[in-house]
């Protein structure tokens, strides 16, 4: 006998990565940078689902100006993802994903939060680099019974972010070689009431970053010096030099988070950290 009485049954499976790229390595569909530290055009990186998505998987990846990546360019990309008709009527559902240095298979989110069926899926790019290029992957999961039982949200937002030099809140304290880091604090008193939280990958205006360094980083609630974790690693990175690029994944933590909450984050590193390190957090609601 099953302990589980009914299951998730995604059987609808949709993707832009069909989509070409004219130039560059990226996955998915190229999206430009405006000028420094501002979002360029919204392009469209899918036409429209045939059923309602309840999660998704996004990639954002080999971020670049151009098709050599130079060790001295700081790179740090905000992407929105967003529907509408077309490019002058988009609803942002998901807010800043992105982070430093995303090379190779790049920054990725597991995201439960639903798109619907029949409408344009739009993508726009900020960096500290004017047109920058990102390749933006999105997989959608969805078209299943029992959607009911699966948790899933209307959107997400971001917390922390200085929009004027494309980074987060500041992570003063990060622990070296393998040793856990103190609690920084994100947000003071959450806006919202948040059903999910996760974190972005770290963003860093340090050009010469540290080779083979692996960071990962928890969430925590709670009063200085009384916070408790909620989510243990939920935010894994590994960075290597030449041309500083960085890969990573970030997963939700399914927790009722209400407004007024004092958010936080700690970091570990396997070795000395950079000093530059900031970071985001996400409410899914």
């Amino acid at each position: 006998m099953s302990l589980l009485s009914s299951k998730p049954n995604f059987n609808y499976t949709e993707t832009n990565n069909s989509v070409g790229v004219a130039s560059g390595d990226q996955a998915g569909t190229a999206v430009t940078s405006g000028s420094a530290n501002a979002y360029g055009s919204w392009t469209q990186i899918h036409a429209g689902l045939t059923y309602k998505s309840s999660v998704v998987v996004v990639r954002i990846n080999s971020v670049e100006t151009s098709a050599d990546v130079t060790a001295a360019t700081v790179l740090n990309a905000y992407i929105d993802i967003g529907i509408g008709p077309d490019s002058s009527n988009v609803t942002v559902i998901l807010e800043k994903l992105g982070g430093s240095f995303a090379g190779g298979l790049g920054n990725s989110f597991y995201i439960p939060v639903s798109f619907p069926q029949d409408t344009p899926i739009w993508a726009r790019h900020q960096n500290t680099q004017a047109s920058a290029k990102s390749g933006v992957e999105v997989t959608f999961f969805g078209g299943g019974g029992n959607g009911y039982f699966f948790p899933s949200f209307s959107r997400m937002v971001a917390i922390g972010a200085v929009t004027t030099s494309t980074t987060g809140a500041s992570l003063s304290t990060i622990g070296n070689s393998g040793a856990e880091g103190g609690w920084v604090e994100i947000t003071s008193s959450s806006s919202d009431d948040y059903s999910v939280l996760m974190l972005s990958p770290v963003f860093n205006v340090d050009s010469s970053l540290t080779n083979g360094l692996i960071q990962t980083f928890d969430i925590g609630i709670g009063g200085s010096g009384s916070e408790i974790s909620i989510g243990e690693n939920v935010m894994q990175s590994f960075l290597w030099t030449g041309a500083e690029q960085r890969v990573s994944i970030s997963y939700p933590v399914y927790r009722t988070i209400p407004s007024g909450t004092r958010i936080v984050c700690r970091g570990s590193g396997s070795t000395t950290n950079d000093g530059t390190n900031s970071i985001l957090l996400y409410g899914i609601m």
